[in-house]
C-alpha cells in the first residue's frame, strides 16, 4: 500500500506567484512541505488503524517506509510493506499458556469484535505463539495469522482520512513556509 504526495504545475506557478522576488526558493518551500505532510500521513496511519484494530503502533511503523522529497525531486510518498501478521499479535483471550485448558480461545483482530477458535492452543517457542491442529493427531500443527499491515491500511474509509489530513498539514506547512521566506526579507 502506497500513499505519494506530488505538486503538479499549476501548484508550482501559484507557489512562485506567491513568493515573488523569492521564487527561487519555491522547490525548498514545496520540499519542505511536502516531508511534514509525510511525516503527518505517518503518523495517521498508525493512528487510524489503531483506532480500527487490535495491534501496537510498533508492529506498524516496522512496516512503513517513508520517500523524503527535495528540492530535486519534489514527491514524497509513505509505503507499507509487510506480510500476514500471527494472530498471537492482536487482542488473544486467554493469553497465558495452559496446556490443560479446555475452554476455546478467541481473538479479536477489529475492535468490534472478536472469533473464536475451536482447537487452538497457545505455546511458548520464543515467546507466546498460537497454533492450531491440523488433523486429530498430535502433528501436524499450522500458526494462526491474520491481515496484513497493507490490507488494514488499503481500507477506503483509512485512506481517505489519511489523505485529507496529510493534505490539511500540507497546506499548512505552505503557506508557513512561505511566510517564513517573506518575512526573512
Amino acid at each position: 500500500m502506497r500513499i505519494n504526495a506530488v505538486v503538479n504545475e499549476n501548484q508550482l506557478n501559484e507557489i512562485q506567484n506567491r513568493l515573488g522576488q523569492f521564487k527561487k526558493k519555491t522547490p525548498n518551500v514545496v520540499a519542505s512541505a511536502l516531508n511534514r505532510g509525510m511525516s503527518n500521513m505517518q503518523a495517521n496511519i498508525k493512528r487510524e488503524v489503531r483506532k480500527e484494530y487490535h495491534i501496537k503502533a510498533g508492529d506498524i511503523d516496522v512496516t512503513l517506509q517513508k520517500n523524503r522529497a527535495n528540492k530535486g525531486n519534489l514527491s514524497a510518498s509513505v509505503a507499507s510493506i509487510g506480510g500476514v501478521i500471527p494472530l498471537d499479535k492482536f487482542k488473544v483471550s486467554p493469553k497465558s499458556i495452559n496446556p490443560k485448558r479446555k475452554s476455546t480461545i478467541s481473538v479479536a483482530v477489529r475492535k468490534d469484535g472478536t472469533k473464536k477458535f475451536k482447537g487452538a492452543f497457545m505455546t511458548d517457542i520464543n515467546g507466546p505463539k498460537l497454533f492450531i491442529r491440523v488433523k486429530k493427531t498430535r502433528l501436524p500443527i499450522e500458526r494462526l495469522f491474520g491481515p496484513s499491515i497493507p490490507q488494514m491500511i488499503g481500507r477506503e474509509e483509512i485512506v481517505q482520512r489519511i489523505q485529507r489530513e496529510g493534505q490539511e498539514t500540507f497546506d499548512r506547512r505552505l503557506d508557513y513556509e512561505i511566510d517564513r521566506i517573506l518575512g526573512r526579507a
